[in-house]
């Protein structure tokens, strides 16, 4: 796994595509082991920054998508540090687009560890995308997770709010 992006500089896009080491590279994201799918959500980063944007849109974020809705809260936590990593390499036009709503939904997920990842990500994220979805939508899931029973998930929607400036 941790190979992949000298691969990807070796091969460039199209034989990268071509020889399946994409499908590989997502299909890391499942795998059983964190620290493979942790160097997989790593790796995200840096095929962004050699493939661009576009690429991502094809490629990874269909996958991301895809695991926001997965039953095993495992695979939604590693959508969550996927969706960060993205964020911090793409434009907030992005993260709007694609990733606005599964945030907002995953803020409400049964599992708090989940709902405190989803604080933590729009932490993150939230100074990227404009000033009146986070003083909206933003602000009102924070305001839910505030009120969280869980410490953990209260505490982190707290400071996510504080890093955004949202009173």
């Amino acid at each position: 796994v941790d190979y992949l992006p000298l691969l990807a500089d070796q091969l460039g896009l199209d034989l990268f595509q071509n020889d399946r080491l994409t499908p590989l590279c997502t299909a890391r994201l499942l795998d059983g082991v964190h620290a493979v799918r942790q160097a997989a959500v790593e790796n995200i980063g840096k095929l962004i920054e050699k493939f661009g944007v576009d690429w991502a849109q094809q490629n990874i974020i269909p996958k991301l998508v895809q695991m926001s809705r997965d039953a095993n809260y495992l695979h939604r936590m590693t959508c969550l540090a996927g969706i960060q990593t993205i964020g911090l390499v793409t434009p907030g036009e992005v993260i709007q687009k694609h990733f606005l709503q599964i945030l907002l939904s995953l803020a409400a997920d049964k599992v708090p560890n989940v709902r405190f990842k989803t604080a933590q990500v729009l932490a993150k994220l939230g100074s990227k995308l404009e000033s009146r979805i986070v003083n909206s939508q933003v602000k009102s899931a924070l305001e839910k997770m505030k009120g969280d029973p869980d410490g953990d998930v209260n505490y982190f929607a707290v400071s996510a709010m504080v890093e955004l400036r949202i009173s």
